[in-house]
């Protein structure tokens, strides 16, 4: 069985934390179980440590990433089960002049400083010197230091676009693999994106997040939802606010705070998969 797991709010909406007791729970019942997070992203400031654990493990990891990987002590590669991340960096406020309106209105490509992109065959990471250089200096020193131990090319900002679309393809193949290895797989997308890469649709069940609350739909109807409003080959336009109107439920639970549970149960009973 397949699972996607979207969120319903562009950030804090409980996706990683329900993803990861779902996983729990069919581990600890003895299920093969795997999972996937094509489309990843971690701030350096804010989750710096993650930019630490990168420099040690030689890849650039997600904390969410790494959550799952270590919740089901995967044996599977992790540049696999997230084949592409992206390290954001803020830019120091003093070469904007201490303008907050020119600050918050820095779009994600001049953000955008680290990406690795992994294939079944070979992992390659890009950095934008531009974005780098921007970085308060407190940080830009362990962010060369990073660039330097995974051999990063370095790419033009306008050319991150372009090289993040064009991984997503390569994103699907990683979870093609996966997801044929296990008995029960779950997908996290990101933000509250309809799906992370077209194959991400191919579930059984999809489960909408929100902060108290998990709304359940069936994986075909979601995805031909998806085909009514837009080209299926590109899901991560839409969002779930787009989408959730036109389906109908077919469970809706209470997720209490922290805690998440017998969430397996509830979806495997709503599917009469024993």
């Amino acid at each position: 069985m397949d699972v996607l797991v979207a969120g319903f709010l562009p950030f804090d909406s409980g996706k990683t934390t329900f993803a990861k007791f779902l996983l729990e729970e069919a581990y600890e019942r003895g299920i093969d179980v795997g999972f996937s997070k094509p489309i990843s992203g971690i701030n350096g400031w804010y989750q710096y440590e993650y930019v630490v654990k990168s420099i040690d493990a030689g890849l650039l990891i997600g904390e969410d990433l790494l959550k799952l990987h270590t919740a089901i002590k995967s044996s599977d590669p992790i540049e696999y089960e997230g084949p592409v991340v992206t390290l954001l960096l803020p830019p120091d406020p003093e070469r904007v002049g201490w303008r907050e309106s020119v600050y918050t209105s820095i779009g994600l490509l001049n953000q955008i400083s680290v990406i690795r992109v992994s294939d079944l065959e070979k992992t390659k990471h890009y950095y934008v010197p531009s974005n780098v250089e921007r970085v308060v200096e407190s940080l830009k020193g362990e962010i060369k230091r990073l660039i330097s131990t995974v051999k990063a090319e370095p790419v033009k900002a306008e050319k991150s676009e372009e090289l993040l679309l064009n991984s997503r393809s390569i994103a699907d193949r990683c979870l093609d693999y996966l997801k044929n290895r296990h008995e029960f797989f779950v997908i996290e997308s990101y933000n509250n994106a309809v799906a992370p890469t077209t194959k991400s649709l191919d579930v059984n069940a999809v489960v909408v997040v929100a902060p108290g609350k998990a709304v359940v739909f069936k994986g075909d109807d979601y995805k031909r939802a998806v085909s009514a409003i837009s080209t299926i080959k590109e899901p991560w336009r839409l969002t779930t606010g787009d989408v959730i109107p036109l389906l109908n439920p077919v469970s809706i639970f209470d997720i209490e705070p922290k805690k998440v549970s017998n969430i397996f149960d509830k979806i495997y009973k709503i599917f009469n998969i024993s």
